[in-house]
């Protein structure tokens, strides 16, 4: 029996093609599942799905064949309900599977169940107030991020060989970050939202959370019907100094720095670059759009569901005070209006033009920084606003720029974890991961 994690995930599904491999494989995930219910990383769960019985022959062909997964509980899935992690869609089953969750079952993977998550994914620490705080397995006692915490909490303890979540402002990239795990939002609209409780409509996109950045690459590949990317070393890096490498912890800007130099020493070309400008341009828009396109977004979800009748009951059965003191500010005062959110999308505009000439000026193949700019935080912090500032901060450029950014563990045995961004220009995704998946071979090694 499988005693231990594969080093991948290809070579997990070469062991699944095995006579007995499937079945060991399974009870393996099982077994960590049943370890690690204390971190409340699932709102629910199927073991009947891992029972180790072998697919048709024709099917152990497929790239994902065997792999167990779960994803957050905002996307679709038949068999399940989709709570968006809040009380009042508890009883909410889905009819059919969200696109994204229907092909990779039809690439060989096998849901077996849905992770817990901040609150209608209006937050990054994953304290839910009925499912419970997702603990950090790799951690304990520190955060697990959010909103997508628990996909990751479930990766890093063995239970899901890979999870889905979905990423806004970073929620996606920062769970994985803090577990130290890959991470990867794609370019905006790369992957269907269709099926998934939204947020922001020019920001939300799937994710996936996987232990490495190959893994990432295989999974992408399945996802899209493409073959795999090759490595390919980046000529010419972006550290965006002035906005993205400030106020970073001690032992955050220590270890990111050595993978730099670790390129360095390899020739690429590292470039200093001036991102004030974006900073300040993000800024302004963090906030205002996808809170303003939340109030569109999901009541069409609702409506599209069947469910429009239950939006204000929703919002009234709401158990994170934080979360619900959000919404209704903007339902009794309209704390952003619509003349805040045109402006807004203006803004949006600037920073994606931003982000295309800095890329272009200088010649970028990717921009590297700090994926989370302080420490993996203390649970007893996780209610502190100046823990989900610090959390965020790094990361929602790259959503507002609707480009694809992947990260990559780059901390030490012993120590907190401590991600690394690789991004690139959108629709550039699969040299992006050619790019991400080269520095890892380099900065991990």
């Amino acid at each position: 029996m499988l005693t231990k994690q594969p080093g991948s995930l290809a070579a997990e599904v070469a062991s699944n093609r095995h006579p007995t491999g499937l079945k060991e494989n399974h009870l393996y995930r099982f077994e960590r599942y049943r370890e690690t219910l204390s971190l409340n990383a699932f709102i629910a769960y199927d073991p009947q799905r891992l029972n180790g019985e072998a697919a048709p022959a024709e099917s152990t062909h497929a790239p994902l064949f065997g792999l167990p997964f779960s994803c957050k509980d905002n996307i679709n899935a038949r068999g399940f309900a989709t709570t968006a992690g809040t009380p009042g869609l508890a009883d909410f089953l889905p009819e059919k599977d969200a696109p994204v969750v229907a092909r990779l079952i039809e690439q060989g993977a096998v849901l077996c169940g849905k992770n817990n998550m901040h609150e209608l994914s209006f937050g990054v620490t994953s304290c839910n107030g009925t499912w419970g705080t997702v603990g950090n397995p790799v951690h304990p006692g520190h955060l697990a991020g959010g909103s997508s915490g628990a996909c990751a909490a479930a990766v890093a303890a063995g239970a899901s060989a890979f999870a889905v979540g979905t990423d806004t402002g970073g929620s996606v990239r920062i769970p994985a970050s803090l577990c130290g795990l890959s991470g990867f939002r794609p370019t905006t609209g790369r992957y269907s939202s269709v099926g998934i409780v939204p947020v922001s409509h020019t920001r939300d996109t799937p994710g996936f959370i996987a232990p490495g950045v190959s893994d990432i690459v295989l999974l992408d590949a399945a996802l899209m019907g493409e073959k795999p990317v090759e490595p390919v070393m980046p000529r010419r890096v972006g550290i965006p100094e002035r906005f993205l490498w400030q106020e970073l912890d001690i032992s955050v800007e220590k270890r990111c720095r050595e993978a730099v130099a670790r390129l360095e020493a390899q020739g690429v070309e590292v470039i200093r670059l001036d991102d004030s400008h974006l900073g300040e341009l993000n800024a302004s828009v963090q906030f205002a759009v996808p809170f303003y396109e939340f109030f569109i977004d999901f009541p069409r979800f609702l409506l599209a569901e069947g469910l429009e009748w239950r939006f204000h009951s929703i919002l009234e059965q709401l158990s994170d005070d934080q979360v619900r003191n959000l919404l209704q500010r903007q339902l009794q005062q309209c704390s952003v209006s619509w003349d805040d959110y045109l402006a807004g999308l203006c803004t949006t505009g600037d920073v994606r033009t931003a982000w295309q000439e800095m890329f272009s000026e200088h010649q970028l193949d990717v921009l590297l920084y700090p994926t989370v700019s302080c420490a993996v935080p203390r649970l007893t912090d996780a209610h502190d606003p100046a823990v989900f500032e610090k959390l965020v901060r790094n990361t929602d450029i790259a959503s507002s720029a609707g480009a694809p950014s992947l990260t990559l563990p780059v901390g030490r045995a012993g120590e907190l974890s401590v991600g690394l961004s690789v991004d690139g220009l959108p629709g550039e995704d699969r040299q992006l991961m050619s790019y991400a998946l080269a520095v890892a071979r380099l900065v991990q090694a």
